[in-house]
């Protein structure tokens, strides 16, 4: 595991299977590593969405979850800042689910180690080989 501070960013952690992760959730996260060790992925810079309704009919509507300019700004920034570190190549922007729906293909959400699905979120363990992603 190393670190990659950027100062207007945040800071990435690069596990061991090369993959760099940017947290840009509101809470540190707990992440297992590929030997099994855990680490603690520090909040960087935010990234948020907005939920918009959009009518079905006169009973229904569905929930889309859409980006601000603000957070497209923030991603351009991320992925500027990262290009030429070793990073961008294997770069992972972890947000939110909704800031994963709203940001399609640009920002992910994580997925838990087995056995850690339905734990409370002191005791949670991401990994940091699968991640969950929505695309158009």
């Amino acid at each position: 595991m190393t670190e990659l501070t950027l100062n207007r960013i945040g800071t990435a952690i690069r596990f061991g299977n090369g993959v760099c992760v940017l947290n840009t959730t509101p809470h540190p996260l707990t992440m297992q590593d590929v030997n099994g060790e855990l680490i603690t992925v520090p909040i960087s810079v935010l990234i948020n969405a907005r939920a918009e309704e959009k009518a079905v009919n006169d009973l229904f509507v569905e929930t889309v979850f859409v980006g601000t300019p603000e957070g497209k700004e923030t991603i351009r920034d991320i992925e500027g800042t990262f290009k030429g570190t070793g990073c961008s190549d294997r770069l992972v922007i972890v947000g939110s689910i909704i800031a994963a729906q709203a940001y399609k293909g640009k920002v992910v959400g994580l997925c838990p180690v087995p056995g850690y699905e339905r734990v409370a979120p002191s005791e949670k363990r991401m990994r940091c080989d699968k991640f969950t992603i929505f695309t158009e």
